[in-house]
């Protein structure tokens, strides 16, 4: 019997071969001494003996093994040969009382090369074994900037907390977030009992995943499995049936091909284009979807209160005069102080349930449960206030912002009469240093020997007051929002004068309103819906600035005629496309970022930008310098130690 057993496995090794073959690829199994031959090592590490997944055993370490087994680890040796007996006798005592023994391994960059024990890996394989014990040595890569071995290094302080090669991603920042998701970090051992729950949750996922059209995309099981987290609770692993699991894997599948794809990101800078114009033509033949007696609804969710929330207080602005604008056709609703997943979702399934036809959540840390609400509700649309977020089944909108810094750069330079000035930034969010960029550069074109002293709200330790007074700074920019609760101007542009007096000379204007109203008319004339399906593999991010209308700058009264024209002069070219701050030659603290006559950073550079122009003081907060309210909020953002998650 044991010996038919080795012709099925030499029979899937014929196959093997031959496919291989017609594929012109190498049919016999990789071996680790020849893979490490061109690549820089830094020494080896004895890990011990543990329970290691049987697909992550890829190869042998020395060649001389290697054409014994296909590269599926099926024996390829003629059934009369010697290497046939020990194969069948092995797998007969797996069958009697089961392969006991560890093999030996190198482990690098996540995957196994065995030296000793090829044929029990191979009668383990053969028997879809999901794992074996194995004495583990692994071989460090040499640590470079490139994303594979930066992902490796985070998985091995992953590994000092939770001992396991089980679950592997393929992005950097995934095993935090993965931590986080559990609510645990990486410093401290996990229990593990906590680890074999995990692992149990991992296995019954992947197989799943697998079985219904996993193992036919280039999404590994681990990244996949990161998706699916960020939609429904870890639990529903545990007490699901493996048919609902599956009914939930189908309902993600799009988010699923996107991350596929590469998270496809595209942003839309204006809310008009050639696309949605020739769209439009076809759209505007038919009758109208919404009328006086079916009205869209449009429910508002706010992670604060209007009445102490700057930023929900704007959006609710915004609501109001979508409402008006639209009156009759539109009616509209708002939940408020939605600040927690449990609030959150509360408030977008009473929306969907009392026929909301579009939701809005207007904070990042409402994504989560935006996606899995708009899983549940497909047949409503749904839109989050967030900048490069990717999803499949929920639209992002946000303003783009640096435009207006520059000119608040232009201003501050033409008042600051000691060559300095403050910036006062929140995080180093998506976006953020695009502003903060611009606002430097803006200044440095009026006056090329001006400092910009810049300082984060966000870190552990803020230092703001105390670094204006040093350097006797009178020209700050403040806050984004208007936060300040007394007389005193904390908000846009500050001019301190000799008596101490705070000036407001500019600051931005958010218009929520104007998007809202461009958004309802996509809807209403049928191009959301349109688009949505012709746009279904990838994410939509409408990033709109002073071109849409969607923000601005107002100005002081007292400024001088003369800064309020420059100020109008400036502005025009920028709606009209003739004038960037990210256009032409580009300097950071550390060099040349761009040469003389080289086109605009792309929406994306501007977005994920990392680093500061040449003439700031200050750096870019670390991770760990940040405090925890903001190390949260760059969490929501996506962001984590400077990378997307």
């Amino acid at each position: 019997m044991s010996y038919d057993e080795y012709l099925n496995a030499k029979k899937r090794s014929d196959r093997t071969y031959r496919k291989c073959r017609y594929d012109h690829n190498d049919p016999f199994l990789p071996y680790l001494d020849g893979f490490l031959k061109d690549k820089k090592t830094e020494g080896e590490k004895h890990v011990g003996t543990l329970e290691i997944p049987l697909p992550m055993v890829v190869g042998t370490v020395t060649e001389g093994r290697r054409r014994s087994f296909t590269k599926d680890f099926m024996p390829a040796m003629d059934r009369e040969s010697e290497f046939a007996a020990k194969w069948t006798r092995l797998y007969k005592s797996q069958e009697d009382e089961g392969i006991r023994d560890a093999v030996k391994v190198y482990e690098y960059m996540h995957r196994f090369y065995v030296e000793e024990g090829n044929k029990r890996v191979s009668v383990l394989k053969y028997l879809d074994v999901p794992s074996i014990m194995a004495d583990v040595t692994r071989i460090m890569p040499e640590h470079t900037d490139e994303e594979s071995v930066q992902c490796y290094y985070e998985f091995l302080e992953f590994f000092r907390a939770v001992p396991i090669y089980d679950i592997e991603f393929t992005r950097p920042g995934s095993y935090r977030k993965f931590a986080a998701m559990i609510g645990r970090d990486l410093q401290s051992p996990w229990p593990s009992d906590l680890i074999n729950t995990i692992r149990g949750a991992f296995f019954r996922f992947n197989a799943v995943y697998m079985e219904i059209g996993g193992s036919r995309m280039n999404l590994c099981a681990g990244d996949a499995f990161l998706v699916y987290l960020a939609i429904y609770q870890f639990d529903s692993l545990l007490d699901y049936s493996r048919e609902s699991i599956a009914n939930r894997i189908h309902g993600i599948w799009n988010e699923l091909l996107m991350e596929d794809s590469g998270r496809r990101i595209v942003l839309h800078e204006s809310p008009d284009s050639e696309k949605k114009s020739s769209l439009r033509q076809s759209i505007l033949q038919k009758l109208p979807t919404y009328t006086e007696s079916h009205q869209l609804h449009a429910a508002f969710v706010y992670d604060g209160t209007i009445a102490h929330s700057e930023w929900a207080s704007d959006h609710d602005v915004g609501r109001i005069a979508l409402e008006h604008y639209y009156e009759g056709i539109v009616q509209t609703w708002y939940y408020e102080n939605c600040s927690d997943d449990s609030s959150i979702y509360e408030a977008l399934e009473d929306a969907c349930k009392k026929g909301a036809d579009v939701i809005f959540t207007t904070s990042a840390s409402a994504m989560r449960q935006t996606v899995r609400a708009a899983v549940k509700y497909p047949q409503v649309r749904f839109a989050n206030c967030s900048v490069f977020l990717p999803s499949s089944m929920v639209r992002t909108y946000n303003i783009r912002e640096y435009e207006v810094k520059f000119l608040m750069g232009v201003l501050a330079a033409i008042y600051a009469e000691n060559h300095k000035i403050g910036y006062l930034a929140s995080a180093p969010a998506f976006g953020v240093l695009a502003g903060v960029n611009a606002f430097a550069i803006g200044a440095g074109m009026i006056d090329p020997s001006i400092q910009v002293y810049v300082s984060w709200s966000g870190s552990k330790v803020n230092n703001w007051e105390e670094m204006l007074l040093k350097n006797d700074i009178r020209i700050y920019a403040g806050n984004d929002l208007d936060l300040s609760s007394g007389d005193e101007p904390d908000y846009g542009l500050i001019r301190i004068g000799d008596n101490g007096e705070k000036v407001n000379l500019a600051s931005p204007i958010r218009n929520w309103s104007t998007y809202y109203e461009r958004i309802a008319h996509d809807i209403l004339d049928g191009y959301w819906d349109m688009s949505s399906k012709r746009e279904a593999d990838h994410a939509c991010n409408e990033w709109w600035g002073l071109s849409a209308g969607v923000i601005d700058i107002h100005l002081s009264e007292k400024l001088s005629y003369y800064s309020r024209k420059m100020i109008d002069l400036l502005r025009n070219s920028l709606v009209k496309g003739e004038l960037d701050p990210f256009q032409g030659e580009l300097h950071s603290q550390n060099g040349l970022i761009q040469k003389a006559g080289s086109p605009r950073l792309s929406s994306r550079e501007l977005i994920v930008m990392d680093w500061l122009n040449d003439n700031i003081i200050g750096e870019i907060p670390t991770y760990d310098q940040l405090n925890e309210m903001t190390q949260k909020q760059l969490e929501d953002d996506g962001v984590v130690k400077g990378k997307m998650l």
